[in-house]
């Protein structure tokens, strides 16, 4: 079984996305949050689950889509972990160079 861990920035990510579900649908934000982070305990038994992510090109860098948002993720096979990198939704665009930078 694979360590799952959250960069910051991924929770930052998910923290703006619940304000906004906050605003125009308060009943929806908490259970979209806990969502999230149930698609992602999945990455503890199956790390390779999601598709590896088309910008990037890297096998090790991956994302699951969920309800319209990008779960980007690193597997690290040399150490059984999963790390996710950050949550945007699949509207937005995506240049690759900034994954999981923290500020």
């Amino acid at each position: 079984m694979a360590d799952l861990k959250w960069r910051p920035q991924a929770l930052k990510d998910l923290e703006a996305i619940e304000a906004y579900y906050e605003d125009v649908a308060p009943e929806y934000a908490a259970i979209f949050v806990g969502s999230v982070f149930e698609k992602a305990e999945q990455l503890k038994e199956m790390p390779r689950l999601g598709r590896k992510v088309p910008e990037i090109g890297d096998q090790a860098i991956r994302e699951l889509i969920h309800r319209g948002y990008r779960i980007m993720y690193v597997v690290d096979t040399d150490v059984e972990a999963v790390e996710v990198l950050t949550i945007l939704h699949s509207s937005r665009h995506f240049g690759g160079a900034d994954v999981g930078d923290d500020e």
